[in-house]
């Protein structure tokens, strides 16, 4: 067994009911299940930083998003995983994974989980905490919540075959004015 090295990430930026920016898709028409144009602006940042991260850091060989809808119809209908994920995976010529949509937690995590490359995920944020208990088949590893207002987290996975256990890490973006330092 091969180490294993998870990145996720959540969707950019979306419309929130106490701020006046609106969502817009991919031709500017406005759309509330898409990116604002900061959500914009972090993923042709985030096309940018993943192309050459910093360590810890790895490039993606995989990419993962979650899908606006499901199989059987039912889904979030979001579309900003993927939109955020577009850009860098067109630049880096990865077919993004998106079989799974939020709500299937319990089949994503532990499939993302098998990869042997470095893999980026990027997922809603109410979901992650469950996504990557499911990768790492275990509450114990990573948090139990990822706060609403942070958009610039990057929660790291890391499968050590030598010692036969995950580990969890948090690295900041740092790509946008306002985000931490």
């Amino acid at each position: 067994m091969t180490d294993k090295f998870i990145m996720i990430i959540r969707h950019a930026e979306k419309p929130l009911p106490d701020r006046p920016e609106l969502g817009v898709d991919e031709l500017g028409q406005q759309d509330d299940k898409s990116l604002t144009v900061r959500g914009w602006q972090r993923a042709g940042a985030l096309a940018c930083f993943f192309c050459n991260p910093p360590p810890p850091l790895q490039i993606p060989k995989a990419i993962v998003a979650s899908a606006p809808i499901k199989k059987d119809g039912s889904g979030s209908r979001s579309l900003r995983p993927t939109q955020t994920i577009t850009s860098l995976a067109q630049r880096l010529k990865i077919e993004p994974d998106t079989r799974y949509s939020k709500g299937q937690e319990k089949v994503a995590g532990p499939a993302i989980g098998q990869n042997q490359a470095p893999t980026l995920v990027c997922w809603q944020h109410e979901s992650i905490p469950d996504l990557a208990a499911e990768i790492t088949q275990s509450t114990e590893i990573a948090p139990t919540s990822w706060d609403d207002d942070d958009y610039d987290s990057i929660w790291i996975l890391r499968f050590s075959a030598d010692e036969q256990r995950w580990s969890f890490s948090r690295e900041l973006q740092r790509l946008l004015p306002g985000d931490r330092q």
